[in-house]
C-alpha cells in the first residue's frame, strides 16, 4: 500500500463532511498535488499528481472540488496573480468554499473574442462594469467571475482588455439561464450593470488581459479533454451548490445510484458505455457494427490518454507539440461518430426521449448534445487556425483591425457563435 492509500485509510469517514473532507486533502497537500504548498498541493511532478488523482479514484472517494474555478481560474491566478491574490482567491477554491464562472464571450464576441466591447471605468479604488456575457456556465451557482473586460478604447482591440475578479452576488450582475436543444440548461447570459471590481481584483497588469485570459483558455482545453479520471467521484465547488455540509458518504452513494445526483448532459459515450450499450441491444455481434465498436473503443481510448497527457504537461508548464487544440479537434469528431454509433445501435429508440423512453432518453439528449465539442472553448474553424499558425508555423490570416484603435472599429452582433478562442493577430 502506498502514501496515498494509507493516507486515505486513515482518514475517509463516511460522516465527515465534504467541506471538512476537501480540508483534510487540503492540508495533505492532495487537493491539487501540482499547485504549490499551501495552496492545496505540495509542488508535485505532473506524475506524481497523476498518482494521487489516480489513489482517490480507484479508493472511491471524493476527489478534489470542481468547477471551471480550480480547473481554470487556480492555475491562471497561480500563475499571474500576487501572493496577495493566490492566498485570497486560490486557497478558498482549493478547499472548495467559492466557485467561479467564466465571463468571456458577448453576443457580439465570440469567435473574435478580443472585440469584446463590456466597458469598466475606473472610480477610485473600483472599476464600474456595463456589458453582457453570453455562454457562461455555472453562473447561477458561482461566487466570482473571470471577466474579460475592456479598460482601455484607444489601443488596438488586444491591449486594451483587462482580467479581473468579479463578486457573481452583487447588486448589478443579473443571470439568465439558456434552455439549449437537448432541454438542458447549462449555460447562462449575464448582464453586468453598474456592477463593480476593486482595483486590488485585476489579475495581471491593467490593459494586459489578454495574455492573461490565454492562460485561462489554455487550461480550460486541457481540462476538457481530459476529463475527471477514469472512476472519480466529482462534487462542484462552491457553498451555492449545497453539498459543503452533507456527509461524503452520502455524496458518494447518491453519485454511483441510477438516477442519482444530476449531472451535465455528456456530448458522447465513452467507449466502455458504448459496447455496454452494443451489448443491451444485441449489436454487439451484428457484423456491420463490430469493426465500428472496435474503432470507436480505440479513438476513446487515445484520446483519454492523450487528453490525461495534455493536462498533466499543461500543469507542469511544459511546453509540447501536442496542442490543446489538437486534442479539442479529436473531441469534436469522436463526439459525431458517437452520436452516430449509438443511433445506429438503438435504431429507432434513438428518437424517443423522456425518463418512460429506452435508457431514459440518454441516447437521443447526448446525440443532441453532441455538436457542443465543436462551438464550446473555440469553434473548430479557430481550432485550425491556432493550430495552423502555432504548431505548423504557417502565416497569420490578415487583420485589418490589428493596429486601429478599437472605438474606430466597427462593430456589430455577429462576433461569432463559438465560446472563447485566442486568436491573435
Amino acid at each position: 500500500m502506498g502514501a496515498v492509500e494509507r493516507w486515505i485509510e486513515e482518514n475517509w469517514a463516511p460522516d465527515l463532511t465534504l467541506a471538512e473532507w476537501w480540508r483534510l486533502l487540503f492540508e495533505a497537500g492532495y487537493a491539487f498535488p501540482t499547485w504549490p504548498v499551501g495552496l492545496g498541493g505540495s509542488s508535485a511532478s505532473a506524475a506524481d499528481g497523476r498518482a494521487v488523482a489516480a489513489a482517490l479514484a480507484a479508493a472511491g472517494v471524493i476527489v478534489a472540488p470542481e468547477g471551471p474555478g480550480p480547473n481554470m481560474g487556480g492555475p491562471t491566478v497561480i500563475e499571474h496573480g500576487s501572493a496577495e491574490q493566490r492566498e485570497r482567491f486560490v486557497k478558498p477554491l482549493a478547499l472548495g468554499q467559492v466557485q467561479w464562472c467564466q465571463l468571456f464571450s458577448e453576443p457580439g464576441a465570440g469567435s473574435d473574442l478580443a472585440s469584446l466591447s463590456t466597458r469598466a471605468e475606473r472610480d477610485g479604488d473600483h472599476f464600474v462594469v456595463n456589458g453582457q456575457k453570453v455562454w457562461n456556465s455555472r453562473a447561477g451557482t458561482s461566487d466570482f467571475g473571470m471577466l474579460l473586460c475592456r479598460t482601455d478604447f484607444d489601443v488596438a482591440k488586444h491591449r486594451g482588455i483587462t482580467y479581473a475578479l468579479i463578486d457573481m452576488r452583487q447588486p448589478g450582475v443579473e443571470v439568465r439561464p439558456l434552455v439549449q436543444m437537448n432541454g438542458a440548461a447549462e449555460f447562462s447570459e449575464v448582464f453586468l450593470t453598474d456592477a463593480r471590481f476593486h482595483v486590488d481584483d485585476v489579475i495581471g497588469p491593467l490593459g494586459g488581459g489578454w495574455d492573461v485570459a490565454r492562460t485561462t483558455l489554455a487550461h480550460e482545453r486541457a481540462s476538457t479533454a481530459a476529463g475527471a479520471g477514469r472512476g472519480a467521484v466529482v462534487v462542484a465547488a462552491g457553498a451555492l451548490g449545497g453539498h459543503l455540509d452533507r456527509p461524503v458518504g452520502e455524496l458518494v452513494e447518491e453519485r454511483r445510484s441510477v438516477g442519482g445526483a444530476p449531472k451535465r448532459q455528456a456530448p458522447l459515450l465513452g467507449g466502455r458505455a458504448m459496447l455496454d450499450l452494443a451489448r443491451r441491444y444485441g449489436a454487439h455481434d451484428r457484423p456491420d457494427l463490430r469493426d465500428q465498436l472496435i474503432r470507436f473503443y480505440v479513438h476513446a481510448e487515445t484520446h483519454r490518454l492523450n487528453g490525461r497527457r495534455m493536462r498533466d504537461l499543461a500543469r507542469a508548464r511544459v511546453s509540447s507539440s501536442l496542442d490543446g487544440s489538437a486534442i479539442k479537434l479529436d473531441l469534436a469528431a469522436l463526439a459525431h461518430e458517437s452520436r452516430d454509433l449509438s443511433l445506429a445501435i438503438v435504431g429507432a429508440a434513438g428518437m424517443l426521449a423522456g425518463a418512460d423512453s429506452p435508457d431514459g432518453g440518454r441516447v437521443v439528449t447526448t446525440a443532441l448534445s453532441s455538436f457542443v465539442p465543436s462551438l464550446g472553448g473555440g469553434t473548430n474553424e479557430i481550432q485550425r487556425n491556432i493550430i495552423a499558425e502555432r504548431t505548423l508555423g504557417l502565416p497569420r490570416e490578415p487583420a485589418a483591425d490589428a493596429d486601429v484603435p478599437f472605438r474606430q472599429v466597427a462593430r456589430g452582433a455577429s462576433g461569432g457563435a463559438g465560446r472563447p478562442s485566442e486568436e491573435k493577430p
